[in-house]
């Protein structure tokens, strides 16, 4: 874990960067899905998951961001890095990735029978796209695991 900053208290490392990266790919698989689904299905309020997406990553992307600032207020960085691993655990990795793909997209449809039901229609891009979210969510999770072990040992360094 290397320091980007003047002060030893605010530490960074790969793995944040890593973290930005799985959350942008969960957020271009619901881009993907949720105007795919729009479009086939006649259902223009899916495009809000879009705009949930993007304002989400755009707020992960700049809590991150400031948390790196190499001049100002430690506090205030610290409050920054953990906005960029709440926004990463609540908006991608329990929202987009729990809820939307392992819930609507796997058990929900195992539950009422199957994903082919009599009278709704089926589409096998749409449906693999909404299980793909687990993917990038599960990844994420991992990662946001080892940023908590990583801010743990730099605190005790």
């Amino acid at each position: 874990m290397t320091t980007d900053r003047k002060s030893p208290t605010i530490r960074t490392s790969r793995t944040n960067v890593q973290v930005l990266a799985w959350c942008s790919a969960n957020a271009l698989i619901t881009t993907v899905h949720h105007v795919y689904g729009a479009v086939i299905y006649g259902t223009p309020g899916r495009y809000h998951a879009v705009l949930a997406a993007a304002l989400l990553l755009a707020l992960d992307v700049a809590a991150y961001a400031w948390a790196r600032r190499p001049a100002g207020d430690d506090a205030v960085a610290r409050v920054a890095w953990w906005i960029h691993w709440s926004v990463s655990l609540v908006g991608f990795v329990l929202s987009f990735g729990l809820f939307e793909g392992l819930y609507t997209h796997v058990l929900s449809p195992l539950l009422q029978g199957g994903y082919v039901t009599p009278g709704q229609p089926f589409d096998l891009f749409f449906e693999a796209t909404g299980v793909l979210h687990v993917l990038p969510a599960a990844v994420t999770a991992l990662l946001l695991v080892r940023l908590l072990r990583e801010r743990g040992q730099a605190v005790t360094a």
